[in-house]
């Protein structure tokens, strides 16, 4: 299987930094770690953030923690929401974990931990954030808003093209891995 598009942009920058960790980022193949029982054949500390984080981290200029910052508060609701159902596309096809609308269940409960996570994070929610703000964001993402519904699946090309960014994935990907404080399992 060829390489991540999205992953490769960087990995040329990895690659020369750690072969190791770029043979993990690069030859990571979903389908045989779906087929390998669930397991993880990059074990790592339950808290550690993935391989290549910290040079994607700063390749995608997010290294400051302000990212949302910049952004209008319905842009920073979407693109949380967004955060949010990539993870969640990315535990089911790449960890084989079945959270939310991917195990049959309500998305909300999930949602909301991952609201609490983002609430609990360095200062990495803008300084407009409240409970009033946090009920606005949970009410567009329960389809207040046809694209930002945590009742659909998405995918990266549905990001990519809904952007109009090719990275528009990797930053979501990054920001989620700031608010879990890992990268998916």
């Amino acid at each position: 299987m060829a390489p991540d598009p999205v992953l490769f942009a960087f990995c040329t920058t990895c690659h020369k930094d750690d072969w190791k960790k770029h043979k993990r980022i690069c030859g990571t193949n979903a389908s045989s770690r779906a087929e390998s029982n669930h397991s993880n054949p990059f074990p790592r500390a339950p808290d550690a953030q993935n391989p290549g984080f910290d040079s994607a981290n700063a390749l995608l200029g997010l290294s400051n923690d302000d990212y949302l910052h910049k952004l209008s508060e319905k842009d920073a609701y979407i693109q949380l929401i967004n955060c949010f159902r990539m993870r969640m596309e990315d535990e089911y096809a790449w960890g084989a974990n079945n959270y939310g609308i991917y195990g049959g269940e309500s998305p909300v409960p999930v949602f909301k931990k991952f609201l609490d996570l983002a609430e609990k994070g360095n200062k990495l929610l803008p300084s407009w954030w409240s409970k009033e703000k946090r009920r606005e964001c949970e009410r567009l993402a329960l389809g207040g808003d046809s694209w930002a519904d945590i009742s659909c699946a998405v995918e990266k090309s549905d990001i990519q093209e809904h952007y109009g960014d090719g990275m528009m994935p990797m930053k979501l990907r990054i920001l989620g891995e700031k608010f879990y404080g890992k990268g998916f399992q």
